[in-house]
């Protein structure tokens, strides 16, 4: 409908918002640009939270690598930092206003104090940044005590900001009453996903630093830079994969709290259209377990010359695992499909069900056997590390990092594409449509215009 004059020149607003090819291009529009924002926030967020523990590893160890590799992943964060706020900024300001406007007005006035105290410590955490890179010579020697000081309060501001963002996403999931504010916080999937996403934050800033080192170990010529960037490559992927291997652990809470408050999401994700994508996840979960155990594995054989047969054994089983975890319950896009067939029975009675791949009991004992073999082949790995030779690795290891950091993106983004749309067509779940959301009229409710909160599951 047209809108009243409201300008004093008797000029209207446009009735819609700009064209991106239709609904799908508004998707497409805001989808790609989180997944990127995504990606740059992950990061920014993994070294804020992990360069300051890596440097009181080097103080408390006296071990100037500790303090070399920390002082690095600081100037990354100066020359990184602008690109994440600026897709923020665009997202804010431009995509959720013109696009998503009726949404981004709701979430904005329900969750008025989360953006509010985020905007407060995303201030903190820029300043801190900058100081605890800036500060790195003045404040060393006898100075460096209160160095670490400034980098653990870089690590509260990190995670309060994360935390907010994170009450955001989550209540859009899972709402609750909008005018309570702790209750608005306090959703049921709030500390599940604060969780798995620090720890997610933390494995990508080991990965990150892995690929990285192996990209400068292959470009450099110097042995004592080798040296250097080979040890850090192997202390990136140790932490990466040492924090990754909880997240089957946090993931299975996580979703029991989906499949509890927003039953309609977690069926989506385990037996409706984001079936496949799910299963998808738990294939490059596998395999960031498994990259990792077969660098171990190369990297002791480039040391000593022997072939370490618990890691090779723990390398097979996780392949083994990875190929069992990875079979799809039903042969079909979703289970509503099988089921109108008249196809729900096991495939050796006919049928397109593969009991042995349900989640319970079998997913998960795939997922433990996930964290079994991998803590395995870590303890392993670390009780073999004082026979390895820093800069005498071979270009398969160095590939094999840098693989498993770009498996780690990957893993960020598909998580994010599964989360985001196992609420769709909504964009608060139960509560406000995306559809309506480009013209100035009311946009659509959910079928009862109340909370999920207020309505049965499904």
């Amino acid at each position: 409908m047209a809108v009243p004059d409201v300008l004093a020149g008797g000029i209207q607003l446009p009735g819609a918002s700009p064209g991106f090819g239709g609904f799908l291009g508004y998707r497409i529009a805001i989808g790609s640009m989180f997944e990127l924002h995504i990606l740059l926030a992950g990061i920014v967020s993994g070294f804020t939270q992990f360069g300051p523990v890596v440097e009181w590893l080097g103080w408390m160890r006296r071990r100037p690598h500790f303090d070399r590799l920390a002082h690095g992943m600081g100037r990354f964060l100066i020359f990184y930092f602008a690109f994440g706020a600026a897709s923020a900024i665009l997202l804010i300001s431009s995509l959720l206003v013109g696009l998503w406007g009726h949404l981004w007005a709701i979430i904005n006035r329900v969750l008025f104090w989360p953006f509010y105290v985020e905007a407060w410590t995303f201030f903190m955490m820029v300043i801190l940044t900058y100081l605890w890179y800036f500060s790195w010579g003045l404040l060393g020697g006898r100075y460096k005590v209160l160095h670490m000081a400034m980098g653990g309060t870089l690590i509260i501001a990190s995670y309060l900001q994360v935390a907010m963002i994170d009450a955001v996403a989550s209540y859009m999931l899972t709402p609750t009453q909008p005018g309570n504010p702790i209750a608005v916080f306090m959703n049921p999937t709030n500390f599940p996903l604060q969780l798995h996403r620090t720890i997610a934050n933390l494995a990508y800033a080991g990965y990150g630093i892995a690929g990285f080192a192996a990209f400068r170990y292959l470009r450099s010529r110097d042995e004592v830079q080798r040296g250097f960037w080979d040890w850090a490559g192997s202390f990136g992927v140790i932490w990466g994969t040492a924090m990754t291997l909880t997240q089957p652990a946090i993931g299975f809470d996580y979703a029991k709290e989906i499949q509890l408050h927003a039953y309609g999401a977690w069926y989506k994700m385990m037996l409706g259209n984001l079936s496949p994508e799910f299963l998808a996840q738990i294939f490059l979960l596998g395999l960031m377990l498994l990259l990792p155990t077969w660098y171990f594995l190369r990297r002791l054989r480039s040391s000593t010359g022997r072939r370490s047969r618990v890691l090779l054994g723990l390398l097979v089983l996780l392949a083994v695992t990875t190929v069992f975890a990875t079979i799809p319950y039903q042969f079909a896009m979703t289970y509503d499909q099988v089921q109108a067939q008249g196809m729900a029975r096991p495939l050796w009675e006919g049928g397109l069900i593969f009991p042995f791949a349900a989640m319970i009991p079998y997913k998960i004992a795939a997922l433990t056997a996930y964290a079994v073999f991998a803590l395995a082949a870590v303890f392993w790995y670390l009780h073999r590390l004082p026979e390895v030779r820093w800069g005498v690795a071979g270009r398969l290891e160095q590939w094999l990092l840098i693989t498993s950091a770009v498996l780690a993106m990957g893993m960020i983004v598909l998580m994010g594409f599964i989360r985001e749309n196992s609420r769709f067509p909504d964009g608060i779940a139960g509560v406000v449509q995306l559809h309506g959301q480009q013209t100035i009229s009311q946009p659509s409710i959910g079928p009862s215009g109340q909370s999920r909160a207020q309505v049965p599951f499904p």
